[in-house]
């Protein structure tokens, strides 16, 4: 499979803890985003496993895919409706109530492909995306975020 594939994949199944998982490698590590540190993408996935919890109707689609070696750039907008409480499993983060309001923001990863399984995975959020942009869709200020 290509990297472009491989990654393309990854990210198009990150809703699905399961699918997600059997396509890294056991060492896989996430950092960038909200992650205070690098960590392993087992417990990296708590995040996505909240954000399928609070919106069931959660979707990522892919926009563009740019390899360079092993390593690919993966530009997607995800989406959902926050029905349910939000939980990230992150120190310091409370739970959200549900708003009933939609969110829809762009993400963009660099997905480091080895095989067929991803290795390592950098979240790079543009301004007004991912976590902190959905947030500030949902009407929430986390302390030591910045304004969106």
């Amino acid at each position: 499979m290509s990297v472009e594939q491989v990654a393309r994949d990854f990210v198009m199944n990150m809703n699905n803890e399961q699918r997600a998982m059997a396509s890294t490698t056991p060492d896989a590590m996430v950092d960038g985003g909200l992650l205070p540190k690098p960590m392993p993408a087992m417990e990296a996935f708590k995040i996505v496993h909240g954000l399928n919890e609070a919106m069931p109707d959660f979707t990522i689609d892919v926009q563009q895919v740019d390899v360079n070696g092993n390593m690919a750039t993966v530009k997607a907008r995800w989406s959902g409706t926050q029905t349910g409480p939000l939980d990230l499993g992150m120190p310091g983060m409370p739970t959200i109530p549900p708003t009933g309001k939609k969110v829809s923001v762009n993400d963009t990863y660099l997905v480091t492909v080895q095989g067929d399984k991803v290795s390592h995975m950098t979240v790079e959020s543009p301004m007004n995306g991912g976590i902190p942009g959905a947030l500030s869709q949902l009407g929430i200020q986390m302390p030591n975020m910045p304004n969106m």
